[in-house]
């Protein structure tokens, strides 16, 4: 794909909506997370559209050169460290 057929501000929104669903499975896994029926299903969303907007950010801010969407891949890194964390609570636990 041509940097020409891109077009960073729908980047830039499929990003911010990826970090956006992330943040609020998060909370949920928080607010619900001593309930198996909640914490699977929010913390297997809240982890793939953590990956899937942190990689999209950062792989188009590097193509498209734009610095809102640097912004957004430096902002997608707290849901993605989140949920790190929270993998790393179960495994080492």
């Amino acid at each position: 794909m041509s940097t020409q057929a891109m077009n960073p501000t729908k980047v830039l929104r499929l990003a911010a909506w990826c970090i956006l669903l992330s943040t609020l499975a998060a909370l949920t896994f928080l607010a619900g997370g001593h309930t198996p029926s909640v914490r699977g299903p929010s913390g297997g969303v809240g982890f793939m559209a953590a990956l899937i907007g942190s990689g999209v950010a950062w792989w188009f801010s590097l193509r498209a050169r734009d610095p809102r969407l640097v912004v957004a891949a430096l902002l997608s890194l707290l849901p993605l460290a989140f949920w790190c964390w929270q993998i790393y609570e179960v495994v080492h636990v």
